[in-house]
């Protein structure tokens, strides 16, 4: 019996190290692979223009396989490079294995990997031969988006987003690239294969550092491990997220929220004698660290993977990262064909006015929500007003808040 046992538990760790070598191989060939790519410029420097994604992210247009029709990508420093099922769909890339990737909360989920003949940007910048996950992307409003531009193009070049002028510099050096003199300069360290980078922050002289990822395709300030940021008892203003959590690649979009907002008395950057203060950043359980475009919107930004340095220059004398809100969140349900309340921060207005989880939006700011397209329209205008009128239906009901905006912390 006992030899039996033996034989049992030692066919069992075989097959343990079997999948863990399997898995570990996949991981590292999947690199390889997303880093691929033969890049050829009509001249050392390009400019490309960039709008918004009603989610807030940056879309750059590009052309596939030599096709004259452009489509619209994310460009994501987060991530590797990704196409979406409409995508795959449209042009049917041949498949070139599996890829395995993480999600926000740190959730594992498969890809198959596409090759790509070509990916046109700009004036003349062209990708050959590059390898892209194949995802089925569901996020509200993203019909329109075809993938993500990531760290398996974006290492291949410097990038100077102008966030004030919406167009991004790219070239093959950094000395091609004006710079100001009063320009902060951050050490990066980039993953090899993956090719992410990372910044080393932390939140006081005495801390211990962390490694956050460098990620264009978060459109928060920055998202962190809630245990780093209880860490030593720091007693920091905190506010609860109520209702449904962020969504990443691989989360489920039902999972309840166990996020809050923290306000931070001040942000280091070690290596360099920058920092800011009255940093707001969400944090929670088994959270990636990530520094997100948020951050650096408020800065002409510089990322460069040959010279391992992220360069800043502020696009005012003073940063302010204190946003406004009325303390809600919407999604569009596909299923229901409605817009719902999915989150309710506490104390914000949304809150002390007990606007109430789940309930259907049937207008903000006298624009009704007919279907996805008007949420959609809705999502990409801004308004100067912090007033904010919003008509719910709960149970049958119709009422109506009117929310005036403040700042997250005070």
């Amino acid at each position: 019996m006992a030899k039996k046992i033996a034989i049992g538990l030692g066919v069992i760790i075989l097959i343990v190290m079997i999948t863990i070598g399997v898995f570990v191989f996949n991981v590292l060939n999947q690199h390889k692979k997303l880093s691929q790519g033969e890049l050829s410029m009509v001249s050392n420097v390009d400019t490309i223009p960039f709008t918004y994604s009603s989610s807030g992210h940056i879309l750059l247009q590009a052309r596939i396989n030599g096709s004259e029709k452009t489509h619209s990508f994310i460009l994501d420093s987060g991530a590797g490079n990704m196409v979406f099922g409409k995508c795959q769909r449209e042009y049917d890339f041949p498949g070139n294995g599996m890829g395995i990737g993480i999600g926000s909360k740190g959730d594992f989920f498969t890809s198959r990997i596409r090759e790509v003949e070509s990916l046109t940007l700009g004036n003349g910048i062209e990708f050959n031969e590059i390898n892209a996950k194949e995802l089925e992307f569901n996020f509200d409003c993203s019909d329109d988006i075809y993938g993500l531009i990531g760290t398996g193009v974006m290492h291949h070049l410097v990038w100077q987003i102008d966030f004030e002028k919406q167009y991004i510099i790219v070239s093959k050096q950094l000395a091609d690239l004006d710079l100001t003199d009063d320009r902060i300069e951050i050490d990066l360290k980039e993953n090899k294969r993956s090719h992410h980078i990372n910044a080393n922050i932390k939140f006081r002289e005495n801390k211990r550092f962390v490694s956050v990822l460098v990620d264009l395709g978060n459109s928060g300030y920055m998202s962190l491990e809630e245990a780093y940021v209880l860490k030593d008892s720091l007693n920091l203003k905190s506010k609860l997220i109520d209702g449904l959590g962020s969504r990443g690649l691989g989360d489920d979009i039902a999972e309840k929220s166990n996020e809050r907002y923290y306000l931070l008395d001040s942000l280091i950057f070690t290596d360099s004698s920058y920092f800011v203060n009255d940093f707001p950043v969400t944090a929670r359980e088994k959270s990636l660290n990530l520094l997100g475009l948020g951050f650096f919107e408020q800065y002409k930004t510089t990322i460069s993977w040959h010279d391992k340095k992220l360069i800043l220059e502020p696009n005012e004398s003073k940063q302010n990262f204190i946003w406004k809100t009325t303390g809600f969140s919407t999604r569009y349900n596909k299923e229901l064909n409605r817009v719902e309340i999915t989150s309710i921060t506490e104390d914000t207005p949304s809150s002390r006015a007990q606007v109430p989880l789940k309930a259907e939006v049937i207008s903000i700011n006298d624009i009704t929500f007919t279907d996805e397209a008007s949420y959609c329209s809705f999502r990409g205008m801004k308004f100067a007003n912090d007033t904010i009128d919003v008509k719910i239906k709960v149970n049958d009901t119709i009422q109506q808040f009117q929310l005036v905006k403040e700042a997250i912390f005070n």
